[in-house]
């Protein structure tokens, strides 16, 4: 009896030379690649109508979060304005036709009014709408309104203010106080030197923005910039008492 064994070899288990094993991985690694860039990208542009529901979703909750602060007041800053006067009461005389003026001795009227002016900047938040905001992902971009300066108080130091009259001379009548006065609030936020002013804007920038970053985030925004216009004059910002 003749005895045959036959082994069986199953081509699946034939070893690979090193070189081909490394081309066959090399291969296999570009084709889950591929597969796996073209399925994110089909994901991607699977709903696109959904993703601008999604992005105008997002602005919506922006605008709303900024909004509801409206009027931020966040700087406050005094101006000091001494107004002076001076008059000298005159007498007029005509004769033979000419007119003539002469001071009249002991005429001479001096005053003082001391008047400080309190301005505060805020930022119109409720101005902001979606031409002001972008989104993209877990990026925003924002720019907000202009600061304004707003005259908010005007006092006069009657402690100190004075009013020195000779013997002839003509006391400040109600009109021309009340002017003083009026000149002196026109006048008082151009004394302030220019960084003073621009501490102020500095200040009402800086506290809208330390504000709105924490609840920017809160929404899941990682990336926040604030922005602001930079075309814009200091001397033009000032609004008369509301």
């Amino acid at each position: 009896m003749l005895n045959h064994e036959i082994t069986l070899h199953n081509p699946l288990t034939i070893p690979m030379k090193s070189k081909e094993l490394t081309v066959y991985l090399i291969l296999t690694a570009v084709v889950l690649s591929l597969m796996t860039i073209l399925s994110m990208k089909a994901c991607s542009n699977a709903n696109p109508e959904e993703r601008a529901q999604e992005e105008a979703a997002t602005q919506d909750a922006v605008i709303e979060t900024v909004r509801q602060h409206s009027r931020l007041y966040t700087a406050e800053a005094q101006s000091k304005k001494t107004m002076t006067y001076t008059s000298q009461n005159k007498l007029s005389l005509k004769a033979l036709g000419i007119d003539k003026t002469i001071d009249l001795p002991l005429g001479k009227t001096e005053a003082k009014i001391p008047v400080t002016v309190t301005y505060k900047a805020y930022i119109d938040l409720g101005r902001v709408d979606s031409r002001n905001v972008r989104t993209d992902g877990e990026t925003i971009r924002i720019i907000l309104p202009d600061p304004i300066i707003v005259e908010t108080a005007c006092t006069v130091d009657h402690e100190n203010e004075s009013q020195e009259k000779q013997l002839l001379g003509k006391g400040l009548t109600y009109e021309q106080y009340q002017e003083m006065v009026r000149q002196a609030k026109e006048s008082a936020w151009t004394e302030l030197p220019d960084s003073a002013q621009q501490a102020v804007i500095e200040t009402a920038k800086v506290s809208a923005t330390d504000l709105l970053i924490p609840q920017l985030r809160a929404l899941g925004f990682t990336k926040i910039e604030i922005a602001y216009r930079d075309d814009f004059s200091l001397r033009q910002l000032v609004r008369r008492k509301e």
